[in-house]
């Protein structure tokens, strides 16, 4: 019995691994030389840790991620929601994804996830693999936090009611994106247009503002 329970946790522990690697959560990859081959995103020790520590939890976490993508994917299909690079549908899919693990996983281990994810994502930037920023990365803290408390509060709902609210977070203004204008070009605090000088730089001095329609 202790052998077979053994086998099935080395067997997930693997495919763990496998799933954090093609991952859609990850940051996605970029690169500040347009002929350049676009570089890997490595898995990072600290998730591969994490998954070692927790496998069966784990792997739910990352059905639940897949999931929370192929939605936010689905909403824009649908025309629903738009810009997924700091705008209304980028804080619905992080929203939703935590909303999801806090309705199925213990809150402390969702508030974990979403701290290691924004540790790779800076990491990872720091490798010179993205372009994710100070301020990115603090619109998904802070929208992340909205989705745990939404989980957690409302752990009766089925996925669509679940999926319903967070929309309905987004055009009430509940929820956080990057300020910018109506051609997609960001904005500072005072609304001044951000010269993008090309330089990897990790405070790129963009402003968060309040989602909504």
């Amino acid at each position: 019995m202790a052998q077979t329970i053994y086998h099935i946790k080395f067997i997930i522990i693997f495919q763990v691994i496998l799933l954090i690697t093609t991952s859609p959560l990850q940051a996605q990859t970029t690169t500040i030389n347009k002929s350049a081959k676009p570089k890997t995103i490595t898995i990072s020790g600290r998730e591969v840790l994490w998954a070692i520590a927790h496998p069966f939890i784990a792997h739910k976490v990352l059905l639940i991620s897949r999931e929370a993508i192929q939605i936010t994917d689905s909403i824009e299909k649908s025309g629903l929601l738009k810009d997924r690079h700091g705008g209304n549908l980028d804080a619905f899919k992080h929203c939703l994804w935590m909303a999801l693990l806090a309705q199925n996983i213990k809150i402390k281990k969702a508030k974990r996830i979403g701290i290691i994810h924004e540790k790779v994502n800076y990491k990872s930037f720091k490798k010179g693999n993205n372009q994710q920023d100070s301020t990115a990365s603090l619109m998904d803290s802070k929208n992340n936090a909205v989705g745990i408390l939404l989980g957690k509060n409302h752990k009766h709902l089925s996925k669509n009611e679940l999926i319903s609210l967070v929309i309905l977070y987004v055009k009430q203004g509940k929820l956080f994106k990057i300020k910018k204008d109506r051609y997609g070009n960001y904005l500072d605090a005072n609304g001044n247009l951000i010269k993008q000088s090309g330089k990897h730089c990790w405070n790129k001095k963009k402003h968060i503002t309040n989602t909504g329609i």
